[in-house]
């Protein structure tokens, strides 16, 4: 029917048609004086109402493609659903009127219903009243951009008569416009944690118990021949059958795990120092090459009697391997997630919210005189733009245009400097904030631009950058230093692209 109507209007707008249309009017006219007028008003009413209905279709569909339900906009991304469906961790969505839109096998599992139970549904028809109470009050913040796009809380679920610890996690969905769409959450059950921490409690208490009757993992190191007491229960705790590796502090370290030595002697000295119980975690080497996570607590007991410093301390050993497990792996499923959503997938760099906070935040820091520099520390901002990108488009096909991407983004990678901070602005722009004055960045810039002439060579294309460069003053804004980097970049491309243009 749109067709029809489009075709309709074409050809009304054709001019053969238009002088054609107008000779048949005078026709009619001039056939028939009487009944001709009426004739012409009735088609001219016609063609007016075949227009109103054409741009009316054209609205609806205007506003159908531009206020998609987020249901629906949700069923574009299938890939995203797999993945989804895939993680380990319960994963919902929600519209702005807390239906649910979205459940993975995970969910199902750890409420113990079934995806049509639950999809289409509030929480109020899911969880027990209370709740479903306290959830919607948490997430009451996050319908309010100018309080939170994000909320993280622990609370207690009874699924099916057994209680469940967890950790909340929802973050707001918005548009471009920042209007909220619905909410996104994730919930990690802590059971087992609380469960392993109220072990930790007591332990401690039959620790407490041990001490008094002499049986614990227990040490005391002389701090000033470096030799040490290990416990039969430490020994075995740790699985060794004599202290000929535990017999001195050095020993002892060097059963410490690489990572973790340093920590533990900055926290032998700082026990020394505070006098007081100091508690470390580190990780320690077992016979058979296995590590085990230790929660080490100690304290000065006795003081050199010239000097009056510490001269022994006493230690008390836990195994906390399976609690610490249980935390990475929460640390490590969070941290996933994070960089999902701050990556940019084809090139690496990170996505332009990300990169905005980011340094935002480094530039808020420095104005206020943090990062242990003086305020107005120098900074500079490097915009690339690839030259005639459509063009390579258009020629190569976008699977090619997306190579060149993905490779330019490899190689401003590797040129990068320890502090860069390399963002995808949009398209085929990227941005590099460097942490360095406006004359320490220029080699850098002219560096990217020959190394990304150098990466490949296309038969009738050889990809080229325009670069805009551009210093931040003192207390300036991303947006501030960002419009000067804009300016640089419109320069060089204005004066022929494949050029490196300053805007101090």
């Amino acid at each position: 029917m749109l067709a029809a109507f489009r075709c309709m209007i074409a050809m009304l707008f054709e001019r053969g048609s238009l002088i054609s249309i107008m000779n048949i009017l005078k026709t009619l006219l001039a056939s028939n004086p009487t009944e001709g007028p009426k004739l012409i008003s009735h088609i001219v009413i016609l063609l007016l109402l075949a227009i109103s209905v054409y741009i009316t279709i054209l609205v609806v569909n205007h506003r159908k493609r531009h206020a998609k339900p987020l249901s629906d906009r949700l069923y574009d991304g299938i890939f995203l659903f797999t993945l989804i469906d895939l993680l380990p961790e319960p994963i919902y969505l929600k519209d702005d009127k807390g239906i649910i839109l979205i459940c993975n096998e995970a969910l199902q599992n750890f409420l113990h219903l079934k995806k049509e139970d639950i999809i289409g549904k509030s929480v109020f028809e899911i969880l027990p009243s209370e709740d479903a109470k306290t959830c919607a009050e948490k997430e009451k913040p996050l319908f309010d951009p100018k309080e939170t796009d994000c909320v993280t809380y622990e609370s207690v679920r009874i699924i099916n008569g057994k209680k469940h610890y967890v950790i909340e996690r929802k973050r707001a969905i918005s548009d471009h416009k920042g209007e909220i769409l619905g909410i996104i959450g994730i919930i990690i059950d802590i059971t087992e944690l609380k469960q392993v921490q109220e072990k930790l409690i007591a332990e401690e208490n039959r620790l407490k118990l041990a001490l008094e009757i002499g049986s614990i993992a227990y040490m005391e190191l002389d701090m000033k021949t470096n030799e040490i007491y290990i416990s039969d229960t430490l020994l075995q705790l740790l699985g060794y059958e004599s202290t000929v590796y535990l017999g001195s502090l050095d020993k002892f370290v060097n059963l410490i795990h690489p990572d973790d030595r340093e920590h533990f002697i900055s926290g032998l000295y700082a026990c020394l120092a505070r006098n007081a119980i100091f508690v470390l975690q580190f990780r320690i080497k077992k016979p058979n090459d296995e590590y085990i996570w230790l929660e080490w607590k100690a304290r000065p007991i006795e003081k050199d009697f010239d000097s009056g410093e510490p001269a022994k301390i006493a230690a008390v050993m836990v195994d906390i391997t399976g609690y610490k497990s249980k935390v990475l792996r929460q640390e490590q499923i969070i941290s996933d997630l994070y960089s999902i959503a701050t990556t940019d997938s084809l090139t690496g760099a990170l996505v332009r919210w990300a990169g905005e906070a980011y340094i935002k935040r480094i530039l808020d820091k420095t104005n206020n005189g943090g990062l242990n520099q003086e305020p107005g520390c120098p900074f500079s901002l490097i915009m690339i733009d690839l030259d005639n990108f459509k063009l390579i488009n258009d020629t190569y096909g976008h699977l090619m245009g997306d190579a060149i991407l993905s490779k330019i983004g490899e190689v401003i990678k590797k040129s990068l400097r320890k502090n860069d901070i390399f963002v995808r602005w949009g398209g085929d722009e990227f941005m590099i904030f460097c942490q360095n004055s406006i004359d320490q960045t220029i080699p850098m810039a002219e560096r990217l631009k020959h190394i990304i002439e150098e990466a490949f060579f296309l038969e009738a294309i050889s990809p080229t950058v325009s670069i805009g460069l551009t210093h931040a003053n003192p207390g300036e804004s991303l947006d501030e230093i960002f419009k000067r980097a804009d300016e640089a970049l419109y320069k060089a491309k204005k004066e022929g692209k494949n050029r490196i243009c300053i805007v101090r």
